[in-house]
């Protein structure tokens, strides 16, 4: 993974499925348990290493709600034998339009903070327990995709195309409270890897995204390599080859090609730049489908990246309770893509 990350060829590519509710599945508990318990939330880190050892390990759950619970919105859980993701079911408390309380709130603390501070005490647990042997990435939300759960789409939309510089208040001040929330990660010895899915060509344009979203995002991850983190991953999903050349500048050194990209065009596009990425297999039918299906178009996507150092074997979010199986498909496919010298 780290030689993935730095450009260095390697004995295989890495493999990252993308785990994060199904981790609750692994020791037979429910993701709303799960993100609000530090010792379940280890145990189910380990037995997703033991059983899929996977070349990097994520603290995240439901990665989009803590800092928005830690600033007060409140997020729904289910309880045992309800199998729902945790989820922030309105746009929180805080009011549009002038979001000046929000601006005027103080940054959470990441040690006083509820589920701030389970998930940093998970990472230092975590890290004792198998860092020497895998990295390991706190999840940290992006700013876009933080002022969204805090306001909802349509109100931060139309600040952006009405008050674009109070839209970038808005967004200094999120990247204000990520910042604290990775450092903590760092401080606990984890990278962080930033997701902000919220930032996809889908919902925003391009130009949009260059000339509001994109410096917040250079500037948190400038940030986070700065205190000591040299890896930061930054996940935006959807069709991102719109944005490709501002992705690439953004810092980040590991990015990601989703199922609905062009995947040659991408490719070549960090080709160029010698930038790290991974490749996504869409997990649409993850819980039905056979590992047949999954092994055979892993092995499509590794003879597509041609041998580049820098490509990295992933999935899309494994719904709750798919099969070991499928995902093992995926990794088996690469040990046998390595032996068959293809």
């Amino acid at each position: 993974m780290v030689n993935a990350l730095r450009g260095i060829p390697s004995d295989r590519q890495p493999f990252i499925p993308a785990i994060y509710e199904h981790k609750a599945w692994f020791i037979d508990a429910t993701p709303s348990d799960v993100c609000r318990n530090a010792d379940l939330f280890l145990k189910a880190l380990i037995k997703e290493y033991e059983t899929i050892s996977p070349d990097a390990l994520t603290i995240g759950l439901d990665v989009y709600n803590p800092e928005a619970e830690a600033l007060g919105c409140k997020v729904t859980y289910y309880e045992k034998g309800e199998l729902t993701i945790p989820s922030v079911l309105s746009t929180g408390h805080l009011p549009y339009p002038g979001a000046d309380q929000f601006l005027n709130m103080p940054v959470p603390n990441p040690s006083q903070a509820s589920r701030l501070s389970l998930n940093i005490q998970v990472a230092g647990s975590i890290v004792k327990e198998i860092g020497d042997e895998v990295p390991i990435r706190g999840a940290v939300s992006g700013p876009f995709s933080l002022a969204i759960t805090l306001f909802g789409a349509e109100a931060m939309f139309i600040l952006a195309m009405s008050e674009p510089d109070e839209m970038r208040k808005v967004l200094q001040k999120c990247n204000d409270v990520i910042k604290e929330y990775g450092k903590a990660f760092i401080d606990s010895g984890c990278d962080v890897i930033i997701f902000d899915s919220q930032a996809s060509p889908a919902l925003i344009s391009p130009a949009m995204y260059r000339s509001i979203v994109f410096p917040f995002h250079n500037q948190l991850i400038v940030y986070f390599q700065e205190i000591g983190c040299n890896h930061v991953p930054l996940i935006i999903g959807g069709d991102t080859l719109t944005i490709i050349d501002d992705y690439l500048a953004t810092g980040a050194n590991n990015i990601l090609c989703d199922a609905t990209s062009d995947y040659t065009k991408f490719h070549e596009k960090c080709c160029e730049a010698r930038r790290a990425y991974r490749r996504n297999i869409a997990t649409t039918d993850f819980t039905t489908s056979q590992p047949d299906t999954y092994y055979d178009l892993a092995t499509e996507y590794l003879k597509e990246a041609r041998g580049y150092p820098g490509f990295i074997l992933g999935t899309g979010v494994v719904p709750y309770g798919t099969p070991t199986a499928n995902i093992l498909a995926v990794k088996q496919a690469i040990t046998d893509f390595v032996t068959s010298g293809k």
